[in-house]
């Protein structure tokens, strides 16, 4: 009987997980956050991946098809540790975790992500549960 309910337990918390996630269609940050990544993108950013984002000769582009489909199935919060641990290219970590977040944000909004009620989260646990999703 244990052996019997395990997979059916596993079943369970595997829906469960599903559930809790939430993709970046579903509104996850705000104009205004968006609007104040713009801010920090254009002064700390925009140098390297360029006024529209499409990258530079070592940058690659933060838009369009090339940037979602590295990133599609991954979650918000690995690109924001990537940004944290790796940018501005002449001093890493340079950005705040609230900074980078505010960035992430613009970035959802120039890609056609849908902006919502409430800023994005900085919290890492917050931001691994939504997960890129080139189409609804």
């Amino acid at each position: 009987m244990r052996f019997a309910m395990g997979p059916a337990v596993l079943l369970i918390l595997a829906a469960a997980a599903v559930a809790a996630s939430r993709s970046v269609w579903d509104g996850v940050y705000s104009r205004e956050q968006a609007s104040r990544g713009q801010t920090a993108y254009n002064s700390k950013c925009a140098r390297c991946h360029g006024d529209a984002l499409l990258g530079g000769e070592d940058s690659p582009p933060l838009v369009d098809k090339d940037f979602l489909e590295r990133w599609n199935g991954k979650s918000v919060g690995s690109l924001v540790e990537l940004t944290r641990g790796t940018m501005p290219s002449d001093g890493p970590g340079k950005v705040s975790r609230q900074q980078c977040t505010d960035i992430i944000a613009y970035l959802l909004g120039a890609n056609g992500f849908p902006a919502g009620k409430s800023d994005l989260e900085s919290d890492a646990a917050a931001l691994n549960e939504i997960v890129f999703q080139s189409k609804p």
